[in-house]
Formats: C-alpha cells, structure tokens, sequence
C-alpha cells in the first residue's frame, strides 16, 4: 500500500469519525447491521453473556455446589460457542467480526438454558430471555443511530446547558414554578405520593415519558429538513449532495430529538435537586408527623443540631414535581421562538460539520 493509499484511508476514517462521534453513524457507507452495530457491541454482549452465567446458581444449594454449577455453566455456554462456530466452518476460538442471526439467537438462548439445566427453574429461563431479547434491542437501537455520541455530545456542554435551561426555564415557567411551590407545601400531595403504590407510581412516570418523548417528537421531521438544508446552503459544493436516506434521515431525527431530551432531562433533574433541597431544610420529621406521611426508608440528617430528614415520601414528591415541571418544559419548548431560534442555530452549527464531511467523504469513496 502506498503512502497516497494510506493517506486517503485515513482522510476517508477522519470523515467516518466525524459523522459517529456527531451521532449520526448511518452516513457511513455500507453501514451493516451485523457489523457497524451488533459487532461494536460485541465487548458489551460479551459482559452481558459473562454476567448471565451466575444463572447456574440456586440459592437452596451449597456453596460447594453453586460453584460447580457456575463452573458446569462456563462449560455449557463455552461448548455451544465451539460447536456455533464449527457450523459456521470457522476455527472454534473465533470471535465474530461480523454478528448474524446464528449469534444473536446464541445469545438469546444459551444462558436461559443454564437455569433449566441447573434446577429446572423454567421462570427463570423465560426472564433471563425476555431480558436478553430486551438488550439486544435497546443495544440495537442506541448504536444503530449514535445515540451515546450524541448524548455525549449533549454532555460535553452540560454546565453550559443546565445553566441555559434553567434560564429557559424560569423565562417560560414562572407560573408553574409558583404552582409547584404550592404543591410542594401541600399536605394532600404528599399524602397521596406517600400512599401510591410502587407499580401506579412507575406507570405514572411511563406514561409523562412517552408523552414527553410524543411532545419533542411532532416537530422532528420538519425541523430537521430545514437545519439540513441551511446547513447545506452554507457549505461549498453541498448543493449536489445526495439526498439522504430514509435510515438516515431517522437518524438525524433521532439526533436532534435526543438533544432536546437531553435537555428536558437537564430541567427535571436541577427542579428535583431543588426541591429535596428546600424539603430537607423545610419539611421537617414534625411536619411530616403532623401531615401523617414519612413511610419507608429514612435519612437522619442534624444540621448545627437541628434534626432533618432525607426520606422517600421527600423523593417521591420532588421526582412528581420535576415531572410536571419537564412535561410543561417540553410543551412549551415547542412554541417559545427565542428558544426555537436558539436550539436550531446550535443544531446548524453541528450539521454544517457533518455536511462538509460527507461533500469531503464523496470525493474519496464516491
């Protein structure tokens, strides 16, 4: 290979970088299930798989005995492995560059058989299942469209966002914020976020997310058809592009709505950091007695001899406000212009990057 060779390699991985690293791995050209995503993951399966051998164990048996069902695990899950790869006509030490179905019905499979070979434990086969199928989803989904680089991304400039959309915040919800001072010190709320069940409050919390991700995601498609196109009016040589994919147009979509969830998450997370706050200093052990709540685990905390309390009815009533607060976030994102104008020019600012890698990108591979 000559030096021009390797040099336009690696101009042509430069250009791959920058599209993974801006969230948007889908521009890189033939970009495979099997490899570009399954196959990055692989070290993570691989843990997953390692984790799942503790399915041998059973908890009515001795040490002795859990540790050679642990062992007799190692032995199962490693021989299906070899004979996977014999029928596959590969050397039995080989680790797949390139993950198929064979593999992913692998993983799936072999460790649920470990809790019906060692004890019978049919329950328990059918979870570690559902679960791996689970994984392998949310794995699929997160590499597939980038998107830890582009909560990475999000991350980098996390100081910088949380003090933006605190001041987002207090420009758009100075009326709600009063309200949620009132629900606060309201001793009917706490009652009834004391009282709930576990399983309403983690369905209630289910049902804010998806309408929170429903709001951030109705205007996705037209936002990013426009930020693609100013982006691509302001590099040279973009106009004759090609368009993009319907992959990769998801992606972008799936790239621009994380960043605004990202967002919403920020809000949540400093209004439930203030509220436990101004909780512990003010809702004090004799004010929940007299409001009759406190149920559940306790924190004592003394502070210059004065006594407070962390608790769990404090935590579910500041993750319930914080809640409302990004619900009414999120919808009012969707119609504050300063806030649109704003959040467009930052995602133009990246996209322009992308842009002039993929005209950069079609003079080296096309």
């Amino acid at each position: 290979m000559t030096v021009a060779d390797r040099t336009e390699l690696a101009a042509v991985a430069d250009c791959e970088r920058v599209f993974r690293r801006n969230g948007l791995p889908m521009l890189v050209q033939g970009h495979t299930l099997g490899r570009d995503v399954f196959g990055r993951a692989a070290p993570f399966l691989l843990l997953v798989l390692l984790a799942q051998l503790s399915g041998a164990v059973n908890r009515s048996w001795s040490m002795t005995a859990n540790v050679l069902a642990v062992l007799g695990g190692v032995v199962v899950v490693t021989s299906g492995y070899i004979a996977l790869n014999r029928v596959r006509g590969r050397s039995w030490s080989t680790l797949p560059q390139e993950i198929a179905a064979p593999e992913l019905t692998f993983f799936v499979l072999a460790p649920a058989l470990l809790p019906l070979l060692f004890g019978g434990q049919w329950a328990a086969a059918l979870a570690t299942a559902t679960m791996n199928v689970t994984v392998l989803a949310l794995t699929w989904f997160t590499v597939q469209y980038g998107l830890l680089s582009t909560l990475w991304w999000g991350m980098a400039r996390a100081v910088d966002e949380l003090g933006s959309s605190l001041l987002r915040l207090v420009r758009l919800l100075p009326p709600l914020l009063i309200f949620s001072l009132v629900l606060f010190y309201n001793a009917e709320v706490w009652q009834v976020f004391d009282r709930v069940p576990t399983v309403s409050s983690v369905v209630l919390g289910l049902l804010f997310a998806a309408l929170i991700i429903v709001l951030v995601g109705l205007r996705l498609p037209s936002e990013a058809g426009a930020a693609l196109a100013q982006a691509t009016t302001d590099v040279p040589d973009a106009d004759d592009l090609a368009p993009l994919g319907r992959g990769q147009r998801i992606n972008v979509w799936v790239m621009i709505g994380a960043s605004q969830l990202l967002q919403v998450v920020v809000v949540c997370a400093g209004v439930f950091v203030f509220f436990v706050g101004i909780g512990v200093l003010t809702v004090t052990p004799e004010v929940q007695e007299v409001w009759a709540v406190g149920g559940g685990w306790s924190l004592p905390i003394t502070l210059q001899g004065t006594e407070l309390v962390l608790n769990q009815s404090l935590l579910r009533v500041s993750v319930a406000i914080a809640t409302f607060t990004g619900l009414y976030f999120a919808i009012s994102i969707q119609t504050d212009t300063s806030y649109r104008t704003e959040f467009t020019g930052g995602v133009v600012r990246q996209l322009r990057t992308v842009v002039a890698a993929r005209v950069r990108y079609r003079e080296l591979v096309g």
